[in-house]
């Protein structure tokens, strides 16, 4: 007797899972181990963002809100997405919030796809897109991001994988493993590539304030003639560290926005009241918070990313987004997973294995530096030295 579904079965298992549950119980046992694998911010969320969510229990607003979403965070997502983003969209109509930027990214991949319909990722990608899109009856096809191409989609390549059976874009800028972000020139050929070929996009937006060097974060929604085809989306999850709130948003064209909250309808029903309250908060209130975070980060790319590669052979560009430093370690003479346990059990320091981000990571590893200048130079430290053991 055949009890899985076929879809469950495609799933295959991450070694993120595998990573974060040994450098935990490593950690539970008493080992000092450097946390380089999360990829969520260590700050804090902002007190304004607290007290908010405090305020809203205390006046009892603990019930179901909308399918969809309270409506005031919804005009406030409107604001900000007309305001940062360039691109108008109606809060009553085109905005939809949900349990995370995840739960937005399933949604619209139950709404949008249909069993065969083929959706092109660049990758290395998070894994979760893959799982996402088997589980809609998808399948993704990838195409190649290389540090050649600074970690950009190679457009001819881009042109090459579109069929009759292709469906959507998938975009991620600034890029999460690679720390890449997508350029006006890059933009504006995916778009003419969108027109020629009848095509939708997903776009996923979560690290668009972490962007160095002045370098701009251009949504795709934005471009001219692409608004219509284009859903973005977005979280608190980031920004405002507030990464155990659950709650993101997609916006887009209406008839997607109203399937997306019928699939709310039958799954969450609505996101979490009180975290509701806590974003309204988080996009009405001072944003100095999230500038202070951003430069704190920057300077520990800069700590990060000059460290590496001081490293014998270990090789780093500068990610110019996101908070992961993705560097080269073809010249180890190990795998990605080989050097990640050893880096783990030897070193005690936490990295994912590139291969976790799909065949075209393999050669590199993520660090994340959403950890302290302090802990980020000893795990250096440590790493240096294992790397000096390996023949």
């Amino acid at each position: 007797m055949k009890v899985l579904s076929s879809r469950s079965e495609e799933l295959k298992p991450s070694a993120f899972a595998d990573f974060f549950a040994e450098a935990v119980e490593m950690q539970r046992s008493g080992e000092d181990v450097i946390h380089l694998h999360v990829g969520e911010p260590d700050q804090a969320t902002p007190k304004h963002i607290l007290d908010a969510a405090r305020s809203a229990m205390e006046e009892g607003f603990t019930h179901y809100t909308p399918p969809g979403g309270f409506f005031e965070l919804r005009e406030a997502i409107s604001e900000k997405l007309k305001k940062d983003n360039k691109i108008d969209v109606d809060p009553s109509r085109e905005v939809c919030v949900l349990s995370g930027g995840y739960n937005a990214l399933y949604s619209a991949f139950q709404v949008l796809i249909s069993p065969g319909d083929e959706v092109i990722v660049p990758a290395p990608c998070l894994p979760q897109y893959w799982g996402q899109i088997i589980l809609a009856g998808g399948k993704a096809v990838s195409i190649g991001l290389t540090e050649d191409n600074n970690f950009r989609p190679d457009l001819e390549e881009l042109k090459s994988k579109v069929n009759s059976k292709t469906k959507l874009i998938l975009l991620n800028s600034p890029q999460n493993p690679t720390g890449s972000i997508l350029t006006r020139e890059d933009i504006n050929g995916i778009a003419e590539i969108v027109e020629n070929n009848d095509l939708l996009v997903i776009t996923d937006e979560v690290y668009e304030k972490f962007i160095y060097n002045n370098h701009p974060h251009i949504s795709f929604a934005s471009v001219s003639g692409m608004k219509e085809r284009t859903l973005t989306v977005n979280s608190f999850s980031k920004t405002y560290a507030m990464t155990g709130w659950r709650v993101g948003y997609a916006a887009g064209d209406s008839v997607i926005i109203d399937k997306i909250r019928g699939i709310c309808e039958h799954t969450i029903w609505c996101p979490n009241s009180v975290a509701q309250r806590a974003a309204i908060a988080a996009l009405k209130g001072p944003q100095d918070c999230v500038r202070e975070m951003v430069e704190e980060f920057r300077k520990r790319r800069d700590t990060i990313t000059v460290g590496l590669n001081e490293i014998d052979r270990f090789s780093c560009s500068e990610p110019k987004g996101a908070f992961y430093a993705f560097p080269s370690i073809e010249d180890l003479g190990l795998s990605s997973m080989e050097l990640a346990q050893l880096f783990l059990r030897k070193a005690k320091v936490a990295v994912i294995p590139g291969i976790a981000f799909g065949p075209q990571g393999e050669g590199n590893l993520r660090f994340s530096f959403a950890n302290s200048r302090e802990n980020i130079s000893r795990a250096l430290e440590r790493i240096e030295k294992a790397v000096r053991e390996i023949p």
